[in-house]
């Protein structure tokens, strides 16, 4: 790996962040029920987003490497992981691998569920 290959990861990973923070903020602030709009809607527009510029980027067009981590290591990263996951669950069901695909949509919902509630009562505890 090259210092550069970091760089370009770095640089669409500010923009992704960046992305996620000022849409989430901006739906969670015209929100008024309890459901979590903000994120839900990054993570659904992520995973759309991942699909279609996965594709497209790597269908032969004219994206150089450099671009490739910008976008979708970088940016799609920084943006939502949970494209990754969408994505990958996808190609399991192309692949007809129904049962690796549920368990990988299971374990993922029920281990990040588990991580974000133990870290909390963990934090809690501690602070």
């Amino acid at each position: 790996m090259h210092w550069s290959q970091f760089a370009w990861v770095a640089v669409g990973g500010a923009m992704g962040a960046s992305a996620r923070f000022g849409l989430s903020a901006w739906l969670n602030g015209i929100n008024r029920s309890a459901f979590p709009l903000g994120t839900f809607a990054v993570n659904a527009l992520g995973s759309f987003l991942f699909g279609l510029l996965f594709v497209v980027i790597l269908s032969g067009t004219s994206f150089r490497e450099p671009m490739r981590l910008m976008i979708l290591v970088g940016f799609m990263g920084a943006f939502t992981t949970f494209s990754t996951f969408s994505f990958e669950t996808v190609r399991l069901v192309e692949e007809q691998q129904l049962l690796m695909a549920f368990g990988n949509v299971v374990a993922n919902c029920l281990v990040c569920f588990a991580g974000v509630w133990i870290g909390s009562l963990l934090a809690r505890a501690w602070f």
